[in-house]
């Protein structure tokens, strides 16, 4: 019987990234920040190469092929051609592009050769919305599919639409549109994100949240910058936009005129709290930012709609797939749920360039042949497991005190305060420790398996508490989190009791288990998760059955019984600006610099007393 090995790549721009699939199957997947601890790390993942590897017994030698996520070639010729169409006013884009390119992005399938020692003709590339396509339909349950993928810019391709089915045991991707540079929405949705005061590729889920604070007064004015062409696809007016001219504003003179407003500095603190019983009360200055984040999410909506009804119509397909950075906007996600043209939705564990490694083994191991359409498909727990008991032997020879000076602002370890910890034998016995600690109203981290792929914690790297404690909701965002609070908290739910809490417009689908879509609460039941409910009566739930995750659906009705609903605040395990932890000996560093209360990892427990 002969295995393949295919390894696929995601590097040189944003959230790097690694994976391996072994005959078909998705082995092993993980962001190189995971290991790094570099957030967003755009190099070489060479630690997340290593740890697949590692995981699969396999050396680079045995591989059978290595898949790029982009092809370098082409997305050359854009940077060429942009910095040229602009010059002189371009010269410093179009110096410095040629020496990033000339210089090492082109050579990338001689780069991978040399760091892994294998000769070049086993490295080939893709297009790059060809590997999100392949990310998102090889990872549904469907057999054919339309494929909408946006992002800011992948060669040329700042959207793509794609028929997605199975011929011969092999998946047929076929282009049916797609936008070009410098017609991107993604970019669009990041200069909003620029001029909120928030980091382009980092702090768009800043701007989706700061929307629902305010109201979409400048949506006239947006819609004249991005728009619709009347053949579906998306038309920027450039008159708004420094897209070419990466060391100028990405907003022009015009494009503040629309708003009437300058941007907002990163310093000025923005003063609405999602926690809050009623209107946040806030100064003019800063309503308007709310008012133009709500504008540009509401149009931002409008087109994903408008771009997934061409999908529909061009494919002649109820099953939609998304992938590309817009496809983490859970708000338009839900948008596009509601259409009665969609029957069945798909998101990928991380649709973003951290999940194109995925795609791009996927599809370089499936077009062998031999797969079974929607038999494919993959979880989103591909990352590493660690073995806790070796940092476990730290815990007696720790002195808490001494980690005072390290402790998030707000908060200082208590005087006289120490750790006890616990290998209790039955992890029954350890479930049932966090869960009535939650009930109690304290702060647990909770650790075990196999990390999650993408942005989301879902139940393997998260911190817990009851979604109906608001003082416990602000204590964690000020001494564990240190997070904004504009930003809402996630619901973890039992799938038994989703019903209750929810109000879906059709069946949970696939993205409700993973925290792809936002949710409307009822009203009846917002007092008993108003921690994990955002200002406008919504939630991104993870609807959680038994057989997505045992040990954590376990916890859930472990909490119900003594709370009366089988539901926490999820949020992930990590501090504002790192990346989500990973190794045992990460989330004890945090625990102990944090207000913390309780630390699950995998079989051990930890308290502070």
């Amino acid at each position: 019987m002969v295995v393949r090995r295919t390894l696929g790549l995601s590097y040189g721009f944003h959230d790097a990234s690694a994976a391996l699939v072994v005959d078909g199957v998705l082995v092993a997947a993980a962001a190189e920040e995971r290991f790094s601890r570099q957030k967003h790390d755009p190099n070489f993942p060479a630690l997340s190469v290593r740890w697949c590897l590692e995981k699969a017994g396999v050396a680079a030698s045995e591989l059978d092929a290595i898949v790029y996520h982009e092809d370098p070639a082409a997305t050359f010729t854009r940077v060429l051609a942009s910095s040229l169409a602009g010059f002189p006013d371009t010269r410093r884009e179009f110096v410095a592009g040629l020496k990033v390119w000339l210089g090492k992005k082109l050579w990338v399938r001689n780069d991978i050769s040399k760091r892994l020692d294998v000769h070049p003709d086993l490295v080939r590339t893709l297009r790059h919305h060809q590997t999100h396509a392949a990310q998102a339909f090889l990872g549904s349950p469907f057999s054919e599919a339309a494929v909408l993928s946006v992002d800011s810019v992948g060669e040329w391709e700042t959207a793509a639409i794609t028929h997605a089915t199975y011929e011969g045991g092999r998946p047929a991707l076929k282009p049916l549109a797609r936008a070009e540079f410098p017609d991107s929405l993604g970019l669009v949705y990041s200069t909003f994100t620029a001029f909120l005061g928030f980091v382009p590729m980092d702090g768009e889920c800043s701007t989706m949240a700061l929307a629902a604070f305010g109201r979409p007064v400048f949506a006239d004015e947006v819609r004249k910058m991005v728009r619709l062409d009347p053949e579906g696809l998306i038309r920027v007016d450039q008159d708004y936009f420094n897209f070419r001219n990466f060391y100028a504003d990405p907003f022009t003179p015009r494009f503040l005129a629309a708003l009437g407003g300058k941007p907002r500095s990163f310093k000025d603190r923005l003063p609405f709290d999602c926690l809050a019983d009623g209107p946040s009360e806030a100064p003019a200055d800063m309503n308007f930012y709310a008012d133009v984040a709500a504008s540009i999410q509401l149009v931002f909506e409008e087109l994903m709609v408008g771009l997934a009804k061409r999908a529909h119509e061009s494919a002649g397909s109820a099953n939609l797939c998304l992938a590309g950075g817009g496809a983490l906007n859970c708000v338009a996600n839900a948008s596009l749920l509601k259409q009665p043209w969609i029957e069945r939705l798909y998101v990928p564990p991380d649709p973003g360039d951290g999940g194109a490694s995925v795609g791009a083994a996927l599809y370089g191991d499936a077009l062998q042949g031999g797969r079974t359409p929607g038999k494919v498909g993959y979880g989103p727990y591909t990352g590493a497991a660690f073995d806790e008991t070796r940092d476990a032997a730290l815990l007696p020879h720790a002195k808490p005190g001494r980690y005072r000076r390290f402790a998030v602002r707000g908060w200082q370890p208590r005087p006289g305060e120490t750790w006890t910890s616990e290998r209790p034998a039955d992890f029954g016995a350890v479930i049932e420790e966090a869960a009535a600690a939650i009930a109690d109203g304290k702060i647990v981290g909770w650790c075990q398996g196999a990390a999650e792929s993408g942005p989301r914690a879902l139940g393997n790297r998260s911190i817990l508490i009851r979604p109906d404690r608001l003082e416990t909701a602000r204590r964690l965002s000020t001494q564990v989190k240190l997070r904004e609070p504009y930003r809402p908290y996630a619901l973890s739910i039992a799938e038994e009791e989703a019903g209750k809490v929810l109000s879906l417009t059709k069946a949970v689908q696939t993205p409700h288990r993973w925290m792809q879509l936002s949710a409307p609460v009822r009203p009846e039941a917002q007092a008993s998760v108003r921690a994990a409910m955002h200002v406008d009566g919504t939630t991104r739930p993870q609807v959680c059955s038994r057989e997505d995750n045992e040990r954590y659906h376990s916890l859930l009705k472990a909490v119900g019984r003594r709370t009366g609903l089988s539901a926490v605040l999820n949020t992930s395990f990590n501090e504002s600006g790192y990346p989500i932890v990973g190794t045992p000996l990460e989330a004890l560093a945090m625990y102990a610099r944090t207000a913390m209360d309780l630390l699950v990892y995998n079989g051990l427990v930890v308290r502070k007393t």
